[in-house]
């Protein structure tokens, strides 16, 4: 069953770093739901960077499309 996720964040939520620190890397989750590596964001949210308020974009195989306008 294929299911639609509707995600309106752009950005992956940073765990405090003072508590990643001893390990020398930032945690980041993400939230726009491109990722590959789920939970943790790879950087995929740049392909969303740009997109426009009040229009819905579908993403698939690495392809963005315009789904509709409001």
């Amino acid at each position: 069953m294929a299911r639609e996720v509707t995600h309106h964040a752009d950005e992956p939520y940073k765990i405090d770093e003072d508590e990643f620190e001893e390990q020398g890397r930032d945690i980041a989750i993400c939230r726009c739901g491109l990722s590959s590596n789920k939970p943790h964001c790879d950087g995929s949210h740049r392909a969303c960077a740009d997109e426009e308020d009040g229009v819905v974009y579908r993403y698939k195989n690495d392809e963005r499309r315009v789904v509709s306008d409001d």
